[in-house]
Parts: structure tokens; sequence; C-alpha cells
């Protein structure tokens, strides 16, 4: 199997499903659709077309999990296959083909298929956004694949055989011909996609999506986001639509729209053409059919399987969208590799930074999280606060940040300062012991309802956090003096709509503050280790206290390895003026450095009617484990706050489109679940250790062997305050009941190692 050949050279591949014989002798697929027709086509994950650049360890679980094991598919993503089908009269069309386009037969990597007879793949890398036809009518029989997949060499093919590799390989893929680029190129097209869904639109195709999309009384920021989703979906050339739209509009203003315009292009703009989509499917658009250029893969394919719960082939390192750019943008920050700190550092700042402007339209959240960052000393937790802290000052937000928590009382003064307390606190594991003994042994007065505290302010982000007197007053002085100072500026003419908009919500704050802080918006990350955060993860803070109700994320790596040739890379322009953005709801006005706020109207993010669907069967999933709980753990509660979590998560991911799509359901879901899996083998491990040791160790074995797994060395060495004999049978119990599995890999040495890894 030739997979990793293609991984190495930056391709997207993901596992086949295998196939077995049916009683009349032919090949069904393993899927357990009995109607299924793509025995050893079929993908084993159903959002194959979401599917990231996977790192090494996570193509050796694919590889331990068997997903290589009878084929592995081959995103057409930059790549444009020839597909040659004998059957259909393809070799003849391709002969017809090489004479018109003689470049065409010295491709860099050809593939014979499964089917024998002359049929073939030609590879060739495609122009970037780029709309190319799939079928040729002078060529029957041969495909233009520049979309969808193709099985890789060395796959499964239903007569028996496999698809062999002829020529040269993946590292010798070049650029398609021009002449065959030109004779496939649809004119005054433009490439997007939607939903992971390959679409080619036209100027016209795009006027018409904006015909439905009523622009008389939408809010600011939507009208902003339409010109965005115009921006991406035509390359920048798409102005005039944008001018057409918009001056149907009291918004719409001639000395500012080539700036607007231009700004679109300096930000890295997540917003694309599905906000178009969105807001014309809700007048009554329809999707025309020559949209999708896969007449094979028809859009409702991608729906079967969208109200379901599968989260096969989802990447935890890789959340969808901007929030995966700035992911991989803060681990570019990091000597070390710390993929899944770099993942938190990016919700958590895209959750503060949109935090005081949107919600969501189904269940009403807010973007603020609890985290707890767990790694290794020394193994660069301190650049990934760095980063966190960066990301805070680019958006405006530095002020309402702060690296310590020093009581009850400072998180009040600090909300006063500014309508958000955004927290990123080193050691936190050491702060939360000492509350922890302070509570069971008395003494640390000061740390006295410390969590309390932030449990009311976290939980208030859309509501009002009752004051005391005295506190009220500090409030009013603090929002009258800053409301007198705009007041001032707007007097004498230095004034303008950013003061305005700044004024009206201070009066506003003022007109309430008698019922409490108006909409306290407050989040925490704590960085910590192992050692100490394992042994605070018990039944008590599991149920009751705010840990329970954070995200964990857990880089296991105790000693990763430097990167070599490791130079800190600076966060881009576009991903800064796409923050910016985001603070702004969809503007790109300079910030100030003055009170952090923003008591306007909140806007709702919308959620596609399959995202909904969806979130109700996470709801329906949550409830039923709590039950099961109830009886078996006692960790219900845990469940029944989770589904909060995943609705915030899947807001925070939808945010910089300005939609949800099913998509940010399903990474938000699968991390959420990882996450209580987690938690329960830890409360397990800790509460179980004198009453059912063996129960105990099993959960700190499965603890240590989940994600990537580890080697049995580290295990003993991570476990050695018990036997090794006993650690040996807890993983031999966890191998016989199907939960963990053990391969050999080979070092860089030849020397044999035994690595442990937990079934998902």
């Amino acid at each position: 199997m030739m997979h990793r050949e293609f991984w190495e050279e930056g391709l997207r591949i993901f596992g086949l499903q295998g196939a077995h014989k049916n009683k009349a002798g032919e090949w069904q697929c393993d899927c357990g659709r009995a109607t299924c027709a793509a025995a050893f086509k079929h993908p084993v994950a159903s959002n194959w077309q979401h599917t990231p650049d996977w790192d090494d360890e996570q193509i050796d679980a694919m590889e331990l999990a068997d997903q290589f094991a009878t084929g592995f598919g081959v995103l057409c993503r930059g790549l444009l296959v020839v597909d040659v089908d004998a059957r259909n009269g393809g070799v003849a069309s391709f002969q017809k083909l090489s004479e018109r386009v003689p470049e065409i037969s010295g491709s860099g990597m050809i593939v014979n298929t499964g089917s024998g007879g002359g049929s073939r793949h030609l590879y060739f890398k495609a122009p970037e956004d780029c709309a190319l036809i799939q079928h040729h009518d002078d060529y029957p029989g041969l495909d233009f694949k520049s979309s969808g997949y193709v099985v890789g060499p060395g796959s499964m093919h239903a007569s028996g055989t496999r698809y062999t590799l002829a020529v040269g390989g993946p590292g010798e893929i070049e650029d398609a011909p021009q002449a065959l680029v030109d004779m496939l190129r649809k004119p005054d097209r433009h490439r997007a996609e939607f939903d992971g869904r390959v679409l080619d639109v036209s100027h016209q195709d795009i006027a018409d999506i904006l015909a439905h999309i009523q622009n008389d009384d939408l809010d600011y920021e939507i009208w902003l986001r339409v010109g965005m989703a115009i921006h991406h979906a035509t390359g920048g050339t798409g102005r005039d639509l944008w001018d057409a739209w918009s001056s149907t509009s009291a918004k719409h203003d001639d000395s500012t729209m080539d700036n607007r315009w231009h700004s679109f292009g300096r930000s890295a703009n997540p917003v694309t053409i599905g906000t178009l989509i969105h807001h014309a499917y809700e007048a009554g658009w329809k999707m025309p059919v020559d949209f999708t250029p896969d007449p094979e893969l028809s859009f409702d394919d991608y729906e079967d399987s969208a109200d379901t719960l599968d989260i096969a082939g989802v990447d935890l390192t890789s959340p969808p969208g901007f929030a995966g750019v700035l992911a991989r943008a803060v681990e570019d920050q990091s000597r070390r590799p710390r993929k899944r700190l770099s993942v938190a550092a990016s919700l958590i700042a895209l959750g503060n930074i949109s935090g005081l402007r949107y919600t969501d339209d189904k269940d009403g959240v807010t973007t603020n999280l609890f985290a707890f960052c767990v790694a290794g000393s020394r193994t660069g937790k301190e650049s990934i606060q760095q980063a966190i802290a960066e990301l805070h000052r680019y958006a405006g937000m530095a002020p309402a940040t702060h690296g310590a928590i020093k009581s009850e009382q400072e998180i009040v003064r600090n909300l006063i300062r500014h309508q958000a307390a955004l927290y990123i606190v080193d050691e936190i594991g050491i702060f939360l012991a000492k509350i922890k003994n302070a509570q069971t042994k008395g003494g640390a007065l000061y740390l006295d309802g410390v969590i309390g505290m932030l449990m009311a302010a976290y939980s208030k982000a859309d509501g009002y956090m009752l004051l005391t007197g005295d506190a009220k007053e500090e409030v009013r002085a603090a929002l009258m003096k800053e409301a007198g100072q705009i007041q001032k500026r707007l007097d004498a003419g230095d004034g303008g709509p950013v003061d305005e908009r700044k004024l009206e919500g201070l009066q506003s704050a003022l007109g309430s503050l008698d019922q409490g802080l108006d909409r306290p918006f407050l989040s925490l990350v704590g960085f910590t280790t192992p050692v100490t955060f394992d042994d605070l993860m018990d039944y008590q803070s599991a149920t009751n206290g705010f840990i329970g109700r954070s995200l964990i994320f857990n880089e296991r790596e105790t000693a990763p390895r430097s990167k070599r040739g490791f130079r800190k890379k600076p966060f881009s322009d576009q991903i800064k003026n796409t923050l910016i953005g985001i603070a702004q709801a969809g503007s790109f006005d300079v910030l100030d450095a003055g009170r952090v706020q923003y008591y306007g109207k909140r806007i709702s993010v919308p959620t596609d009617p399959r995202a909904v669907d969806m979130l109700d069967a996470v709801l329906d999933w949550m409830e039923d484990e709590a039950v099961a709980h109830k009886s078996r753990t006692g960790l219900e509660a845990l469940y029944l706050g989770a589904y909060e979590i995943v609705s915030k998560v899947s807001l925070i991911l939808a945010v910089p489109e300005g939609r949800r799509t099913v998509e940010h359901v399903r990474w938000a879901y699968a991390f959420v679940r990882r996450d209580l899996e987690e938690k329960a083998r830890l409360v397990v491990a800790n509460d179980r250790e004198k009453d059912a040791p063996k129960q105990a160790l099993a959960a700190k074995v499965a603890n240590i062997i989940d994600g990537d797994g580890e080697a049995l060395g580290v295990i003993f060495n991570r476990l050695r305050k018990f036997k090794r004999e006993d650690v040996q049978a807890a993983l031999a119990n966890l191998e016989e009941k199907g939960l963990a599995s053990k391969a050999e890999h080979q070092g860089a040495r030849g020397k044999a190692t035994e690595i442990w890894r937990l079934k998902s």
C-alpha cells in the first residue's frame, strides 16, 4: 500500500472499507448497507471530504486500526486525475486526446486500475481555484477528476485484482499541460467549496443568489459578511456584484466601498460562499444542478450520514475552518510539537475575541470557556501562553487579559474595569491545590469563594451578575467617567461612529446597573503538569467543581523532540486582520485601547438545518449517557453539562464563517466526547484506588495509552508505584476485552518497541 508516499507529498488520504463475499459469491461492502455498490471504494469516514492533513502519529494509529488494510482514497484537492475507463471507450478516447495534447502521455504518475483492459489513472497537479469540467463530449470513457477522490495504488478492486503503480510516484506528479487545462476550463466560473462540496460558480450564479437576499433590513455585520463571501467566492473579481447588491441598502456608501473591498483581501477571510447560500436558502433559493462538477456524487451523498454521530476520521488536533488555520499558526510559535495546546489556544482566543458580540440562534450560548492545558515541564507551555496573549492584543483585548487570580474581590474589580475578564494562568494546578487544601484543612481565607465567583461570573455572560452596594457604586462611577469622556469628544466634534456606539452601550449599562453587571464575560485557561492535575481530578471536582465544566487539553508526550530547523513564525497579517474583523463583527476598523466592552445586541450566528438535527442528536446521546452513568459511576452531572460545551465549541468554530455547519458540530462533539472519557477515567483512577485497585489501575493505564498510544517502558515508568506484573496484567485485560491493542514499532536504530494504544 502506497498511502504513506501520498501523505508525505502533502496529499490528503483516507481509509476505505473492506468487503466480503456474500451468498451469491459477489463482493459486499463491509459498511453494513446491503444496497451499497461500492465494494472496496467506500470511505471509512462519512466526512471524507473534510479529510485533514494527518500527522505521523495519526497515520500510525490509522494503520494500527487497519483503516488501510484493503485500500485508501486520495482526495483530488489540487489534483487533476485523468480516469481512463476501458469499458466505455476510454482507451480510444485517450489515444484521440493524446493527439490533441501530446504532453498528457508524459504524466509523472500513472496507475493501472483494477478493472484492467487499459483502464488507468494519470495524475497531474491542477491549477488553484480553477473550475474544470469532468466530462468532455468528444472523449467518452474519460473522466477528468479535479474534485471527489480516486482509489490509490495497492488498493483492492471488486474484480479481485489491485490498483498497481505503472509509472513514477506521488513525488513525480507535475503540473497539468496548459492545453489540457484550457480545454477543460469552465469559462467565467470560479471554484469554491460549500460544506466540503466543490462548486463551480459564475458571476451570474452569484448574482442570482444575491437576488434572494434582501438588503433593506440586514444587520451591518451581515452586510459586511456578504461582501466578504462575494470576495472569497470570486477570487476578488466580484466587486461589481457587491456594489450592485449593496446599492439597494442605506448602508451603502460609495466613499467606503473600495476600502472595504480591499480589506477583505487582506484578511484570512474565512467567510465563504456558504454564507450567501445560507441566507438565500432561507428565502427559498434552490441550488442548480450545474453548480456541482461531480454528477456521480449528488448533493444527497453528503447528507446521508449528516444526522448521525459518526465521528470516524475526525482529527482532534485540526479544528475545521479558521480555527484550524489559527491552531497551526500557534503551533508554529513553539519549538516543540504542541498540537493539542495549540488547539486550546485557538479555541480560547477565538472564544474570547468573539465573546462580547456573538451568540447562536439555537441555544443562546456564549463563547467563554474554562480550559486546562496539561503538559510536562519545559515542553513548550510558555510559547502557547504567549501566543494566546498576543492574539488578544491584536484584537484589542489585552487590557482585559490577566495572568493570575488573587481573590474573589479582584475578580469583581476586573469585571468592573472591563466587561470581560480573560485569565491566562500558569501553574494553575498549584493554585487549585491551595484552594482544595484551604477548603479541607482551613487557612488561606482570601481564597475562599474564588471558585464560586468564577462560576457565578462564567454563567452570567448572557445575563446580570448581582453586586454588593459598594461594588455597584464603584461600577457606576467607572461607567459615568468613561461616558463623560466620550461625550466630551463628541461635543468637540472629535468623535465618530465608534464613539457613538460606545456611548450608547455605556448608557444602556448605566440604566440597568441596579440589576447587576450587564453580561460579564469571564474565561480562564490554566496551565499545569500531569502529576499536579491528575491528583485534582476526583469525583467531587468532576461533578461539582468547575474542573468538570472545563475542557482538558492533555499533551501526553513529556519529552517531545524539538522541530529540526525551528524558527518562530510570526502571525501573518491575514490572521491579524481576521481577528480584528471578528472582534469588530465584520469590520476592520482600528481598535482603540479603551474599555473592553460591547453592550449592543449580540449577533446571532445561524445554524444550518442539518447542524440543528445533529445538535439534537448530541443532546439525546448526552442525556442517555447521563442516565447510564447515574447507576454505574455516579458521573451523570458530567454528561448533563456536556451538551452546553458542545454548543459553545461549535459556535466558536462557526463565528469566523458566520454560520454553524454539521462539520463544526461533528468536531465539537468528537472533542467533548473524548474529553468526557478522559475525565471519567481519571475519576475512577483516583476514587477507586482503595476499594477497587484493579479497576483504578486499568483506568490509569487507559488514560496513558489513549490517543497516539505509548511505549511499554513509558507505561511502566509512569506507573512505577505499581508492580510491573500488575500493570502487564491490566494491559492484557484491556486487550482481552478488545479495548486496547499492541504493536511493535521499529526505532531508528532497529530496536523493536512494544506500543500500546486504546481503541476508540
